[in-house]
């Protein structure tokens, strides 16, 4: 097989895919991976791929978000279970913030017992569900992003730089311990890091699915958070 069809054949899996591990690479091209990570670096430098430690990621990917419909109806078993465990970290008298993840949402349910329990937000959705559960809540202001119902923005941003939280709980695209937490949107990542800086503890919430994959906008070192995932994981 000639370089350039090597190249080809490289980009064609890693697009198909979203990520593709270098041993997987050198076994589809019976090529050794030091042949391979050669072709990785020529195609990063060229902004056809991004190449990242142990494999190559889309660039689709990395910049790519689905909507809430989509992301609600994927890993339902696994997010409520993660849900739960991060409700148990609530604590009667916490002031908590909870963001637009699908998984962050489900928390919801089972935060009806907590006393003087208040919680700020930057999702409309969640928002609705927590007054339906009686529970103080504060929505942050701003610009809602229909794709993942999230309130970003200056006006948000602004208003978050003013609060101090116990605990913070939030959602991400990716998690990778050379990399950190990721997310797709450059908007969302800016208030997942504001959210972060002003947390006392901070928890990600993530389903295995979203462990070695890396998205655009970095707003975690994966040192600094407290990852919640399922127990088998």
């Amino acid at each position: 097989m000639l370089k350039n069809e090597r190249k080809q054949k490289i980009l064609t899996l890693v697009n198909q895919k979203g990520y593709v591990d270098l041993e997987t690479l050198s076994q589809a091209l019976d090529s050794s991976e030091s042949t391979v990570r050669r072709h990785l670096t020529e195609l990063d430098e060229a902004h056809k791929l991004k190449r990242v430690h142990g494999g190559a990621e889309s660039l689709a990917t990395m910049t790519h978000e689905e909507n809430v419909a989509e992301k609600s109806i994927k890993n339902v078993q696994e997010k409520r279970e993660i849900a739960q465990r991060a409700a148990e970290k609530v604590l009667d008298d916490d002031v908590i913030f909870m963001d637009a993840g699908t998984t962050v949402a489900m928390m919801t349910a089972f935060l009806g017992d907590r006393r003087n329990l208040t919680v700020v937000t930057n999702s409309v959705h969640t928002a609705a569900a927590l007054l339906d559960k009686q529970i103080k809540t504060i929505i942050i202001g701003g610009a809602v992003k229909s794709a993942t119902d999230a309130v970003t923005g200056n006006v948000a941003v602004q208003q978050l730089m003013s609060f101090n939280f116990s605990k913070a709980f939030v959602g991400c695209n990716g998690i990778s311990a050379e990399v950190g937490i990721t997310t797709p949107d450059e908007e969302e990542a800016t208030i997942k890091r504001l959210v972060c800086k002003q947390s006392r503890e901070k928890f990600i919430l993530a389903d295995s699915s979203k462990f070695d994959k890396i998205y655009f906008a970095k707003f975690a070192e994966y040192d600094d958070v407290t990852i919640i995932t399922e127990e088998n994981h």
